[in-house]
């Protein structure tokens, strides 16, 4: 996916204004109209809310001697990038044997033109990885680099064409002329001859063309074949068609859509992410029981050691962990200040990693984790099993958040019983998990990011600040794309209805219009967002652009996560019927919710982190300002207000981390 700098070349779109980079000063940047030279001020905080929210977008140009260029299709059209998802599973694999020799090459510090030096790596890479093809010819090696450097660092361009491959139209244009004139003087009238007919006359006209061609001495036409006649019909816009064969009423009442409701040089160059359980109980933010442990997902910088995002959930592990956390570190944190104003030094750390560097989990090494991680333009990197120390910067970050932030947590648990003695950590829990989530930014701001590591005497935060001068960060430019390569792909048939997914409908007019010109029951790849089944993004099949569609049942899909979705599903499956669906699951998440409430009033699902991952509680939301709770699991979200005396943080004593 594309990447942008905040520095000189940068073009945006500002509520439709052309605005192109200037300079920056503290926390303000500056930026000019280029064709009035007006100038504009933009604070970080006003930038990056805009990014997020749509009202900015990254204009594709570049500035000549005379005037600023905007390419086409900027800047409201997302960029036109390849799914990996997409394509089969051989060619995915070619492309990860490609990323690997050219991921190790660079890792070794062996540039382009070395090619004595990327020979004899190439033998030993393909050795450690067992490599069935052996290991490619140097130039090949080279072609590839060549390509991802020539086009900015796109590791989709090496991608084998044959994935992707489409029949070229091989008639002269004459003969294609005449074979798109037969079609509609004989195939689309309402008569309605079949495809075996129309050829026939067709092959018949042709003949006779072609004879005539020969007594003028011209050359002959081309015959196109019975199946070529047929893929040139299925090319035309299939609305047309049938107003041709069919009538327009009869095409109006088919095509309307029901419509509704590793050493790192500088910073970002490699990242490590992992998994960790929270050492603390959290109570709900309203019911003000006992949930459970939650689960903490890290990313930190390895040069610079400071932590560029997270992701707290009641999820084990998995890849909604993964995306969560990814997602916060590619995200200004200036979210954070706006809800706790008292956090007091800046965090100015976030951007897209050259390297995720992960250990072997199941979820790091499935094929979705690494599509992803190549669409954002980055290379995976794996430790070896049990070699915690080469992703030691993780592995002490955790160390220390547990020596310092967990230390004086009331509710806090301990790794044995011993250890524990008679302290009841589920009794002790007061932190609300909204608390938890402001003190952890809190404590990564004003502690973390800025204490000196004692091995080269520098603080994260100044590392990271010296290090960005000589090598910016690069910023996701769509947030709509974000979602699409973190998202779960799929294949449906577009229909009178939309697109159907888990018993949901998406559709609107753009669906239509693209209907009326593939045809209904056509099968098209769609992208579904695991934390919001409020719409879908749904690929045109010619120009491989993205359509945000939105469900037609707003009131039940929105906001709704696929694991809530899940859950109803499982609870309501016995009487569930396609025209009804939706309306029997709204049911079903009123009656759960009903029951739920009375149970938790008597405390009988207390400390159940079922109840927690149900209710989707976990930083992303807290921070969009969604106070989740069990009370109400499936709806009304931020809509409850605290028992009454309930201070608006708990009772957490002063911070005592680097005490």
């Amino acid at each position: 996916m594309g990447s942008f700098f905040l520095q000189k070349g940068l073009v945006i779109s500002y509520h439709g204004q052309i605005l192109e980079y200037d300079s920056r000063s503290n926390e303000e940047l500056y930026f000019e109209n280029p064709k009035t030279g007006q100038k504009k001020t933009l604070t970080e905080s006003e930038f990056w809310s805009a990014q997020g929210s749509l009202q900015l977008k990254i204009v594709d140009a570049f500035s000549s001697p005379e005037a600023l260029v905007i390419k086409p299709d900027s800047p409201d059209a997302l960029q036109n990038f390849r799914d990996l998802n997409l394509i089969p599973e051989k060619y995915q694999l070619d492309h990860d044997r490609k990323i690997t020799y050219i991921s190790q090459l660079k890792k070794e510090g062996i540039t382009r033109g070395q090619k004595f030096l990327i020979a004899d790596s190439a033998a030993r890479i393909a050795k450690e990885i067992a490599d069935p093809l052996g290991p490619p010819g140097t130039s090949t090696i080279s072609k590839w680099w060549r390509e991802i450097d020539t086009t900015g660092g796109d590791l989709l361009v090496v991608i084998n064409g044959n994935s992707f491959r489409k029949h070229t139209k091989r008639l002269d244009k004459e003969s294609e002329e005449f074979l798109q004139i037969h079609i509609d003087d004989y195939y689309a009238q309402s008569s309605q001859p079949t495809v075996v007919g129309a050829h026939r006359d067709y092959a018949n006209k042709l003949k006779t063309e072609n004879a005539e061609r020969a007594s003028q001495d011209r050359p002959q036409l081309t015959k196109a074949s019975e199946r070529t006649y047929g893929n040139r019909i299925d090319d035309r816009p299939k609305e047309e068609m049938m107003i041709a064969r069919l009538g327009r009423e009869e095409a109006r009442r088919y095509f309307k859509m029901a419509k509704g409701h590793l050493p790192a040089d500088h910073p970002l160059d490699v990242v490590e992410i992992d998994h960790t359980p929270m050492n603390l109980y959290v109570i709900d933010d309203h019911a003000l029981l006992p949930l459970g442990r939650p689960w903490l997902t890290a990313i930190k910088d390895r040069y610079s050691g400071v932590l560029l995002g997270f992701y707290v959930s009641f999820q084990k592990t998995g890849l909604s962990s993964i995306f969560g956390a990814i997602k916060h570190s590619l995200s200004s944190h200036h979210f954070a200040y706006e809800l706790w104003p008292d956090i007091e030094n800046p965090w100015p750390a976030f951007g897209r990693a050259v390297y995720y560097a992960s250990d072997r989990g199941a979820d790091f090494i499935c094929q979705r984790y690494r599509n992803a991680i190549k669409a954002l333009g980055s290379f995976w990197e794996y430790c070896e099993r049990r070699t915690p120390w080469l992703k030691g910067s993780i592995e002490r970050f955790f160390l220390t958040l547990e020596q310092t932030f967990f230390e004086s947590m009331p509710g806090r648990t301990f790794a044995s019983l011993a250890k524990r003695g008679d302290y009841d950590s589920v009794n002790q829990a007061v932190v609300r998990f909204s608390t938890l989530i402001y003190l952890l930014h809190k404590w990564a701001a004003d502690f973390h990011n800025i204490q000196t590591n004692v091995r080269n005497q520098a603080a994260p935060l100044e590392l990271w600040q010296s290090g960005i001068v000589t090598a910016p960060p690069p910023y996701p430019c769509s947030i709509d794309e974000l979602n699409i390569v973190l998202g779960e792909h799929h294949t449906g048939a577009l229909s009178q209805e939309g697109i159907r997914f888990s018993w949901q409908t998406y559709a609107d007019d753009q669906l239509e219009a693209l209907m009326k010109d593939v045809g209904r029951v056509k099968t098209l790849n769609y992208v579904v967002c695991d934390e919001d089944l409020g719409q879908i993004y749904v690929e045109h099949p010619t120009t491989h652009k993205y359509l945000c569609v939105p469900s037609t049942r707003p009131e039940y899909s929105k906001g709704l996560s696929r694991f809530q979705h899940k859950f109803l599903r499982a609870e309501a499956k016995v009487r569930l019927e396609k025209s009804t669906a939706v309306d029997t699951l709204i049911e079903t998440r009123n009656r759960i919710q009903n029951v739920l409430a009375e149970e938790l009033e008597n405390k009988k699902n207390a400390g159940k982190v079922q109840l927690a991952r149900l209710a989707g509680i976990n930083s992303n939301n807290t921070l969009i300002g969604e106070t989740r709770t069990i009370l109400t699991p499936f709806g009304e979200n931020g809509s409850l207000t605290p028992p009454p005396n309930t201070p608006s943080f708990t009772n957490v004593p002063s911070y005592a981390w680097g005490s």
